[in-house]
């Protein structure tokens, strides 16, 4: 059957909105697949996290404290497997570990009169969960794609996960009032399931294009990753940039908290405005990583793109020092968190594409789960601390702002050696 001159043109036409070129579809589309039921698994109980976090908003501090210890206790265990294990079996390894306990909570859950420990027990689960599962995907993502290939479509391949994002709230609002929780957190089980199988495929599928290249047991000390991070100006940079990320991040979260405790009851009715939140920051941030992100850094070069992030959030943050609502504060949070999976997302997993293999998987994952959860709890016990001062939300936001020139500064200075390595790297 022949090429009809229109399907060709359509064809090129969504090469160039992509920015693919001939012969990498197969393994972009297998990732964009990957990714969608990733995400789209993990956003199904994010809404779930947030009623949990309102329930439980006194004590969101120690929750952080407590996933920071979980997560130190995870991080040699992975480091064990990624130095003892090929990729194809340590990937596949860990998403069927964290699904089998996400069945464990799917029984354990009755909404409002589940038990508190449950409630936190979830929380933390949930927090370790993310961190793991997202780090490895793009670990496994800077591990076949190439510095390049990856300045072009790592943006597309994360529009999959916001797709999955932005459908995944409106499974857990029509799965709610029905089924529950318990309900939600097997539907996510399912997709998660979908995504361990892409995970495979695709290990399979590059490793028959590579001729088995790359795949071999990586090696080296459980600790090495840990050690590496210090040891690296760049890395220390990229750990200074989730630092304060985070301080804003956690700052708006555990506001958000703090006002949806109070102005909104209920878990069912709680579990619904967190899934409106969810669902417009993951449409936001699809349209940056789908048409824009790519093209910024591109055009401007990645020391202008990761400055943009700060610089835009600071007149945010003076908004809120003005005027204080639940709205306008959701707002800010949707941009905060839209610049972060549409921009800062994309950009972030760049960077360790100029890395070498056990830089990729060891330090990254130590950067993503333990840099980042430490980060959290510092955030955490900073707002406690503000707000056991007597400080308003209103007035902690106005001492986030020198915060964003510091951030802006260290995006800088990141960005300008990832230009140097990525040149020495093509």
């Amino acid at each position: 059957m022949s090429t009809t001159p229109e399907a060709v043109e359509a064809g090129n036409f969504l090469e160039r909105l992509v920015q693919v070129e001939h012969g990498e579809w197969p393994r972009l589309v297998i990732a964009f697949l990957y990714f969608f039921f990733l995400l789209g698994g993990y956003f199904m109980l994010r809404p779930l996290r947030g009623a949990v976090a309102a329930n439980n908003s006194e004590i969101l501090h120690w929750l952080y404290t407590l996933t920071f210890l979980a997560m130190l206790a995870i991080v040699p265990a992975f480091g064990f497997l990624v130095s003892r294990f090929r990729r194809g079996q340590f990937i596949p390894a860990i998403y069927l570990f964290f699904i089998a306990h996400l069945v464990f909570f799917a029984f354990g859950f009755e909404g409002d009169t589940t038990p508190v420990w449950m409630q936190r027990a979830f929380y933390v689960w949930l927090s370790v969960f993310n961190l793991f599962v997202v780090s490895i995907f793009w670990s496994f993502m800077a591990d076949i794609f190439r510095p390049g290939q990856a300045q072009r479509l790592f943006g597309f391949i994360m529009a999959g996960g916001s797709i999955g994002a932005i459908i995944a709230p409106s499974v857990t609002k029509g799965v709610v009032p029905a089924h529950g929780a318990t309900g939600v957190m097997l539907a996510s089980a399912a997709s998660l399931l979908l995504a361990t199988c892409l995970a495979i495929f695709l290990g399979r599928f590059t490793r028959r294009q590579r001729e088995n290249q790359h795949t071999e047991v990586i090696g080296g000390s459980v600790w090495e990753g840990a050690i590496q991070v210090f040891r690296s100006r760049y890395l220390l940079y990229a750990c200074l940039l989730m630092l304060l990320h985070n301080l804003t991040s956690t700052f708006l979260f555990n506001g958000m908290a703090v006002l949806v405790s109070e102005q909104i009851t209920g878990f069912e009715e709680r579990t619904t405005f967190f899934s409106h939140v969810d669902q417009v920051v993951q449409v936001v941030a699809f349209l940056f990583q789908f048409f824009i992100t790519s093209r910024l850094v591109r055009y401007l070069g990645m020391p202008q793109t990761l400055v943009m992030i700060p610089s835009l959030l600071a007149g945010g943050f003076i908004i809120l020092g003005s005027s204080m609502g639940l709205v306008l504060f959701a707002a800010v949070q949707v941009a905060q968190r839209s610049l972060n999976y549409g921009v800062l997302g994309p950009t972030k997993e760049m960077l360790f594409t100029v890395v070498d293999r056990e830089t990729r998987y060891k330090s990254k994952n130590f950067i993503d789960t333990a840099i980042y959860r430490g980060s959290d709890v510092t955030a955490s016990w900073i707002f406690k601390g503000l707000v056991s001062a007597g400080l308003s939300v209103a007035q902690i936001a106005w001492i986030y702002v020198p915060i964003m020139a510091l951030w802006g500064f260290g995006a800088w200075r990141l960005g300008q050696i990832y230009t140097r390595m990525r040149s020495s790297v093509a």
